[in-house]
């Protein structure tokens, strides 16, 4: 009797947990959007011509690299140049769908403009735990660079 009613609450146990839904942790991101974000899978050809490039009279020059797309990230990044050399990194466009990847975003995204500057070029590593917004992150850093080398 004692293994039937063990059995029992064994087999209610296991169902109970087989049941549980679990969700991302809410996290707060004081430089996201209000709500989600949806990414039109046309962003990345409409926003690369959305903000021209810009120059300053002081010889500092910048460069908007290419709008990019995960499905769960749009990011657009604008590299500025004093001379050859990088000088200064805007994220202009840094979404995400949800709160989790907005924390994931917003903790990636300051790593990555430290680290870029510091290279002075998009040739760092990526953000461990936020590897999907770093690759594009860089990949939109990268194409402000080749812009900036063919002078437009």
């Amino acid at each position: 009797m004692k293994a039937l009613a063990a059995l029992v609450v064994t087999v209610a146990v296991v169902v109970l947990l087989a049941r549980f839904e679990t969700e991302p942790p809410r996290t707060l991101n004081p430089n996201s959007a209000p709500g989600p974000v949806k990414t039109p899978r046309a962003l990345a050809r409409a926003a690369s011509t959305a903000a021209p490039d810009r120059s300053s009279g002081e010889g500092t020059r910048s460069f908007l690299g290419p709008a990019m797309t995960t499905p769960f990230s749009a990011i657009q990044v604008r590299a500025s140049f004093t001379g050859r050399r990088l000088t200064g990194i805007e994220t202009v466009l840094l979404s995400g769908d949800g709160p989790h990847t907005e924390a994931l975003n917003a903790r990636a995204e300051p790593i990555l403009r430290e680290s870029a500057l510091e290279a002075g070029s998009a040739d760092v590593d990526v953000v461990s735990g936020a590897t999907s917004t770093s690759e594009i992150w860089l990949h939109s850093l990268q194409g402000a660079i080749e812009k900036a080398r063919r002078g437009r």
